[in-house]
């Protein structure tokens, strides 16, 4: 068995609030575990099970919550403007099945074949 340092033991007895020889013993169960004593660190399906209800019981669920997403207003008013010329396009019966999305894409159907233009703003060059 490991001789442990009086340091050692006075803190144990501190962080846990424990007599003397329970500090001893908590300090030789985890150098026995950390040096692969498995028998030690074993635990029952029912302990695991305790041990996931007790860990998770304080956490709230995030459930399926989605951050907000925001709209960059210079991406946007560029869009529009290719969306409008688009939409001029379609009005006169020169391209087919507008559709548009978000600030990003513009989709249609031009002789017969499916076009998209999609609009990207790239981030500024790293120093």
């Amino acid at each position: 068995m490991k001789q442990f340092t009086e340091k050692e033991i006075e803190q144990q007895m501190r962080a846990n609030h424990c007599t003397r020889d329970e500090a001893i013993d908590i300090l030789a169960w985890d150098y026995d575990i950390e040096h692969g004593d498995t028998e030690k660190g074993a635990m029952t399906a029912e302990q695991k099970k305790m041990v996931r209800a007790l860990t998770n019981s304080g956490r709230k669920s995030t459930g399926t919550a989605k951050r907000e997403r925001k709209v960059d207003e210079d991406k946007k008013f560029i869009h529009d403007c290719i969306r409008i010329m688009f939409e001029g396009m379609h009005a006169n019966g020169r391209i087919e099945d507008l559709t548009c999305k978000n600030e990003t894409e513009v989709s249609f159907r031009y002789n017969g074949a499916e076009y998209s233009v999609k609009l990207t703003k790239h981030r500024a060059p790293k120093n």
